[in-house]
């Protein structure tokens, strides 16, 4: 009886429903001796309505007279088909027309009826059915049924927003089952830009389109919200994630400031996000779109000169309240972890590089060790197998007036460095309500609580330490010995495990955006819009060394190092600090936007003013000396009860303040133009340029739109494109413009008077000002094309792009005489040019299998142009800045030094005589022909920046299978993507006599290595840079899943399930040494690796 009951209502709602839109829209209509069909098109103009009929069976043709003035739709077409036998029947936005004669006619028409299903086996609602070739058609139901007179072996065409459109041949069945693809160009459709959205075809810039949901790339284990762009964007840098919790790098189209920030403006749901983005769950994201050029950058002015990264969220979508449950569990593993020296390598290694045959430096827990054939691996004792939860539960759904989004999610990351780990929490709620025809409203608020605390290994002292050192004074209880025995080295887990330290890193975050869009009616298209976004972030910093973290360094077996009395020694030693950090912040946008249709003429204007703030206060407690207190068992709470205490407190405020106009014009889906004027003001700039100005114009031509173009079947899309635009960068902090002093204390200025025990300070000068450092400013030029052949099945992008940045922010020496060291400035110039390239293929599609392909490819070139404009040497040039590795005309990131010619060999006598040098050394070229090394052999050796990124991804499909994998690549050669690896070549140099590593084959007499110096060289200088090339190709990411459609799962009421299987960063194919190549990791370097998982989850949705 519930269940009757449930239905009735839900069937009463769905038909109220179906009307809802029909009775709140009003119109006028006035026409004398037109026809039915012109009376139809006249209303379709006005509103969302859209007619299906038989004209077989509807007579359109016949001409009425008729008026009505701001009547709903049905009192306009009762009477235009009074006394006629013309039916008409509403759902939501569509209107089918049918007759009495229906049934008359029937011997030369048959009835088919059918369903449409998703590629999840879900019914499609409200999708739309037409006989070709004419307007005779109707839409599916609730549950994706139809039903529809036809002509006997009629085609029939089947299409939905966001579904590939597909023909069937009725044949002469009298039922089907149709199931529509997901037609990701036609998902691409509508952009999201600034303070707005556009169709894709009537833009003028640069955007990248990522759609996450429900896409195989959303299954890959990412706890960041980035790392699912990596490879997928021609032009977008993600760098990558090396540590529980940690956020990847990112950057556009090169780099285009020298000491200012580099990274793009993010914007979540239509406004700039001003939190982290470890506070954006990724399970909550929709899709990206990525603006790259001026033009598409332009309306956020000021911070958008290194690009715009805008995230949606997800919302709910039509039919019955969906509740979805994501889970995932992920295995972690350190591939190509480097293979440290054994025992008698070690051994070996000491000896000859100390030129000693003898083993008496062995401390007695070495020798014991050796002699009971202990060895042991610092980095397998300081690593674990990693392991990732993942959970997410949301609930969501829409009807005809309200869309509502709930989720929550957990993760919890244990890294594999031991100590590494990282938990979130996140909530968000999102609801959108269409209130009246003319005003909507929406608000959504999110937390997020984040917690790093903890401290990882220290993997540089676990590659040297030696592999006969002691690591447990008590290996039965798990009591750790501080000092294993290397020259004072300390052990790799000390202060991580043994409870000598403390640590505490807890971050919380509150979010809300709300918004309201009031339809103006006095003018058909006006709208305002007005955004208001809030970020709240606290959080709790903090660390606390116990009396274990300064434990004396002795013998082995000497357990009076860690005794009560000894700990009681060394309380005057502890001490901690804690950090309270509160960042808020606003954001408030006015919108007025105005977008109309006339004839073949479109219009899209926008005016904005918006104003934003952000506060950051930071309170620090410093504590030391817990002697007094006699202990410290309060730990990092007990702050208070040091002998000796310090407070500090930081706080800062920045404002913006901007104004908008943007004018967007079509002619005929063929011609479109685009230009923006920005006003911005910014707090953190000098007085005399607080203000700056950015425009930005754009045009593009859709070729194919030419009458000349209509016999050209292969080339079925081309759009050509050109824009130019200038951005600005806030590369400064709060207060860089103003000159400061220091007082107190920390300015160092005392005065104490013989009469008295009492210190005055003074006022120390600390910085000069300068009123007039105003803005980093791009100026930028792109052009392309975007292009779709043989039949929408290949699709080829490409963008050519120019960028100059001037007004570079420097930090200059000036004379002391002044008083001061330096100043900021404003001056230089870098320019970046490049190329991108994106190809999508649809390689094969039928009822089975479809196989698409896509390829991203991008290359940039920067070049520094003007630095200080000082020419000291009066060479008529510009001098370079050697000291810092800038060279006019060169790329930034160039590596400067001398150029290695091999190693030493013991028949380079000229050489050995010339320059001092014995065999097993580095040898360098004598550039100048002088036959000695001096400084003026250096030359530029290469650089850091990439040569170019290749990245291809693969998606099978095969029945209820998915299959999904991404190759990426990041190329070096000419010179490129080098950087220094010396730890990799040399066995001496770490500054430790007995310091162990990784197998070198050093050069001797007998192995005259011509790449390895003797054992015996620990360095020259810093000549040896060691230069390796970072390339690499990586399998990024593979998927294969499996989504069910048996019976048995619609009879347990499950609307979707789905199993996967997925591997990241499955295998890396690179010559580089030591660590990941992407991140650079040299030998002996403290930095974390890139992990190799697996995972193993499900996605289920009732």
């Amino acid at each position: 009886m519930k269940l009757t009951c449930l239905l009735l209502l839900l069937s009463v709602n769905l038909v109220l429903a179906s009307h809802v839109y029909a009775q709140s829209v009003v119109l006028s209509v006035k026409a004398t001796e037109k026809t039915i069909m012109e009376v139809l098109d006249d209303i379709e103009k006005q509103s969302e309505f859209q007619f299906f009929y038989n004209s077989k069976l509807v007579n359109v043709n016949r001409k009425v007279s008729i008026e009505a003035k701001e009547e709903n739709v049905f009192v306009i077409l009762d009477r235009l088909f009074k006394n006629s036998d013309v039916r008409y029947k509403v759902i939501d936005k569509d209107i089918i027309l049918t007759t009495f004669q229906t049934v008359e006619v029937s011997q030369a028409l048959k009835k088919i009826s059918g369903k449409v299903t998703d590629h999840l086996g879900e019914p499609v609602i409200g999708a739309n059915v037409v006989e070709k070739g004419t307007t005779n058609g109707t839409i599916t139901d609730v549950e994706g049924k139809f039903s529809l007179d036809i002509n006997i072996n009629a085609v029939l065409v089947f299409s939905y927003i966001g579904y590939t459109r597909k023909e069937v041949s009725t044949d002469g069945r009298q039922s089907l089952s149709v199931q529509l693809e997901e037609d990701t160009e036609s998902l691409d459709e509508v952009i999201v830009i600034g303070y707005g959205t556009t169709r894709r075809q009537d833009f003028t810039g640069s955007v990248s389109s990522v759609r996450l949901e429900d896409s195989p790339v959303a299954l890959a284990s990412n706890l960041n919200a980035l790392e699912s762009l990596k490879g997928n964007v021609a032009g977008l840098d993600i760098g990558a994630t090396n540590s529980a919790g940690g956020e990847p790098s990112m950057q556009m189209r090169g780099q285009k400031s020298i000491s200012g920030s580099n990274d793009p403006l993010i914007v979540v749901d239509g406004v700039i996000f001003m939190g982290s983005i470890n506070d954006i769950n990724p399970n909550d994201i929709a899709s990206y779109d990525i603006l790259k050029d001026a033009t598409s950058a332009a309306a956020y002015g000021s911070r958008s000169a290194n690009g715009v990264i805008i995230i949606t969220t997800k919302k709910g979508r039509a039919g019955k309240p969906l509740i979805t449950l994501n889970a995932t569990g992920s295995m972690q593993t350190w591939q190509n972890r480097p293979e440290l020296m054994n025992g008698e390598q070690w051994l070996e290694s000491v000896m000859t590089r100390n030129n000693s045959s003898d083993l008496s430096w062995l401390t007695p827990q070495e020798v014991l060790n050796r002699d009971a054939g202990r060895e042991r691996n610092w980095l397998d004792e300081s690593t674990r197998t990693g392991w990732v939860q993942d959970y997410q539960l949301a609930v969501s759904g829409a009807g005809e007036k309200l869309n509502y989004y709930l989720s929550t999610s957990y993760a919890d990351n244990e890294g594999v460095i031991i100590g590494d780990k990282y938990k979130r929490i996140s909530v968000l709620g999102k609801i959108n309500a269409d209130i009246t025809s003319w005003l909507q409203i929406g608000v959504d608020a999110a937390y997020t609580f984040a917690d790093y605390s903890g401290v990882g290994a220290n993997l540089n002292i676990a590659t040297m330490m030696t592999p006969y050192g002691m690591m447990y004074r008590d290996e039965t209880n798990g009591l750790l010995e501080k000092y294993p025995q290397t020259q004072s080295m300390v052990n790799p887990l000390w202060g991580v495990t043994d409870g000598s330290r403390d640590n505490i890193d807890k971050r919380n975050n509150y979010r809300i955006n709300a918004y309201a869009v009031v339809k103006l009616p006095w003018i058909e298209g006006l709208s305002y819009r007005i955004n208001y976004a809030g970020n709240m972030s606290k959080n709790k910093e903090g660390d606390f060394y116990y009396e274990g973290t300064y434990v004396r360094e002795g013998a082995y077996d000497d357990e009076s190092r860690y005794t009560p009395a000894a700990y009681q020694n060394l309380l005057s030693k502890t001490n901690g600090t804690i950090k309270h950090k509160m960042t808020d912040s606003w954001v408030v946008d006015n919108i007025l936007n105005y977008k109309n249709t006339f004839g073949k003429h479109t219009i899209d204007l926008t005016a904005v003013a918006t104003r934003d703030r952000k506060d950051y206060e930071e309170n620090t407690l410093k504590g030391s000396d817990f002697a007094a207190n006699g202990n410290t068992a309060l730990g990092i709470s007990g702050l208070h009860k040091a002998t000796t205490q310090k407070v500090e407190l930081d706080k800062n405020r920045r404002s913006n303040i901007g104004y908008l106009g943007r004018v967007s014009y079509s002619f005929n889906d063929r011609y479109f133009m685009t230009g923006s004027f920005r006003r911005d003001g910014a707090s953190v700039f000098g007085a005399n340029q607080k203000w700056g100005n950015f425009a930005a114009a754009g045009a593009a031509w859709n070729i194919t739109r030419e009458r000349f173009m209509e016999n050209i079947n292969f080339l079925n899309n081309l759009k050509v494109k050109l824009s130019w635009g200038k951005n600005g960068n806030q590369g400064l902090d709060p207060y860089g413009t103003l000159s400061t002093i220091k007082n107190g204390s920390s300015g160092g200025i005392r005065y104490e008077f013989a009469n008295s025990s009492n210190i005055i300070y003074g006022l120390q000068a600390d910085a000069l000002g300068n009123a007039n450092l105003g803005w980093e400013s791009t100026e930028s030029w792109n052009t392309g094309f975007e292009s779709a052949w043989l039949n929408n099945r290949l699709f080829f992008d490409l963008d050519i792009y120019f960028s100059k940045t001037t007004d570079q922010i420097f930090t200059r020496d000036i004379p002391v005489m002044t008083g001061f060291k330096n100043i900021k400035s404003s001056m230089g110039q870098v320019n970046n040019r490049g190329v991108e390239m994106t190809v999508r293929s649809i390689n094969l599609e039928n009822k089975d299998w479809r196989w698409g392909t896509s390829v991203t490819f991008w290359l940039n070139r920067n070049k520094l142009v003007h630095l200080y404009g000082e020419d000291l040497d009066g060479d008529g040039k510009e001098d370079d800045d050697i000291s810092n590795s800038r060279f006019i005309g060169k790329p930034l990131g160039a590596i400067y030094g001398y150029v290695q010619n091999g190693i030493v060999q013991e028949d380079n006598l000229d050489y050995i005589k010339a320059n001092g040098a014995i065999a097993g050394i580095p040898m360098y070229k004598d550039l100048d022909d002088d036959g000695v090394i001096t400084s003026e052999d250096r030359d530029i050796l290469g650089y850091t920046t990439p040569n170019f990124k290749l990245n291809m991804s693969n998606t099978v499909t095969y029945k209820n299978w998915d299959f999904y994998v991404m190759l990426t690549g990041t190329f070096g050669g000419g010179g490129y993507y080098m950087k220094s690896n010396t730890a990799a070549y040399m066995t001496n140099g770490s500054g430790l006599f007995n310091s162990n590593s990784i197998y070198i084959p050093w050069w001797t007499s007998e192995n005259r290595s011509n790449v390895y110096p003797s054992a015996t060289f620990s360095g020259d200088g810093g000549r040896f840079q060691g230069l390796q090339n970072r390339g690499f190709v990586r399998i990024q990411d593979v998927t294969l899943s499996y989504t069910f459609r048996e019976a048995w799962v619609k009879k347990l009421n499950i609307q979707n399930f789905k199993l996967f299987l997925t591997a990241k960063n499955l295998a890396t194919f690179t010559g580089w040494e030591g660590g990941d190549p992407e991140v650079g990791t040299a030998v002996r370097d403290n930095t974390y690796p890139v992990l190799t998982s697996y995972s193993f989850g499900l996605n289920l949705s009732f």
